[in-house]
């Protein structure tokens, strides 16, 4: 069988290079036609009907992303291998979403081209196996999303055994490793993990993967990719957590004289309430209402040692609903009341 290929690209020269590279490698395969961006792409689409499209991702007017998705929902079945150069790696994120099968970095070379067009045909000979659609991968993204190490290894090991069972061939393991990282990677961008460190991630595991023929082989690799995307995530996670605490606790350093509330500390460091109730727990040791106690407590101490106000005075200042409630609470944590504690400080 021939298969019809459309290339597209803004870049003549490049469009030509492409073209020489496949015409010289006897290939079953028949350029039927060029495009200079993402709106002509879409017009020959509908006229000639390709196999398979080699895209370049960044275009004037309609770019290679949104021009996949247009292609992939009116034809399903066609591939798409998206060229995509080092600085625009996350932006080939996108595209992988959008269903391309397979993306090239630039400069691409002959050999890496080739093997990736071959790979394309593979897939289309096979279009009745189809193992990336019927394995679902939301419980593994979900795992990822909360950091849960252990529980998103489980369900990537169920994710390989299904894989296993289907005997797939090396250009299908290849690009369902493409949709398993970008997954990962996906969700642990979105859970938090910085963006730079995932990136440089991503392009080695990019590297490793063209190297990858078997199944053993590919969940070793998604392990790796686990291990270290989870990682990043739970380490930017503890940074985050110990800067928006630290937010916290001045917030209500400064306004302990008010009537605050944990909501309220909530909303200003942009966090639920019960997640900043467990991150106060974990990290102090004490639950919210306790330690703004003792920050109102140690105010007060520091004004008792200077008679210039009232008790009356001072548990108003440090935000005691009356003198009454502010001695018996004194006392409670200091084991004598304010008026014994001034006294011992003079």
């Amino acid at each position: 069988m021939v298969y019809k290929v459309l290339l597209v690209d803004d870049e003549e020269l490049e469009r030509k290079v492409l073209h020489f590279t496949l015409q010289n490698e006897n290939l079953p395969i028949h350029i039927l036609g060029e495009a200079a961006n993402g709106r002509e792409a879409l017009e020959q689409v509908h006229t000639i009907r390709p196999d398979l499209i080699i895209m370049d991702i960044k275009m004037p007017g309609i770019n290679g992303i949104e021009a996949t998705k247009q292609i992939k929902a009116a034809y399903p079945t066609t591939e798409v291998i998206i060229l995509t150069a080092y600085n625009e790696f996350s932006y080939s994120q996108q595209a992988i979403k959008a269903q391309a099968s397979d993306y090239l970095l630039k400069p691409v070379k002959p050999q890496q081209l080739i093997k990736a067009v071959k790979e394309a045909l593979d897939r289309l000979a096979q279009k009745n196996f189809q193992p990336g659609p019927a394995i679902n991968l939301a419980g593994l993204e979900e795992q990822v999303k909360a950091g849960n190490l252990e529980d998103a290894k489980r369900e990537l090991s169920y994710v390989f055994q299904l894989l296993a069972s289907k005997e797939p061939s090396a250009s299908v393991i290849h690009s369902f490793g493409i949709r398993l990282m970008v997954i990962i990677v996906h969700a642990s961008l979105a859970a938090g993990a910085d963006s730079t460190e995932v990136t440089a991630l991503e392009n080695n595991m990019v590297r490793e993967l063209s190297h990858m023929s078997s199944v053993e082989g590919l969940r070793c690799w998604g392990e790796a990719i686990l291990d270290q995307c989870i990682a990043l995530l739970v380490k930017n996670r503890l940074c985050c957590d110990q800067v928006l605490l630290r937010q916290a606790l001045d917030y209500i350093k400064s306004n302990h004289a008010n009537k605050i509330t944990l909501d309220q500390v909530a909303a200003h460091v942009h966090l639920s309430p019960a997640y900043l109730s467990r991150l106060f727990n974990k990290k102090t040791g004490r639950v919210f209402t306790e330690y703004l106690t003792q920050v109102r407590l140690e105010k007060a101490k520091q004004r008792l040692r200077i008679p210039l106000e009232t008790i009356e005075q001072i548990a108003a200042a440090t935000g005691f609903s009356s003198s009454s409630y502010f001695s018996a609470v004194f006392k409670k944590y200091e084991g004598i009341t304010p008026s014994q504690y001034r006294s011992s400080q003079k």
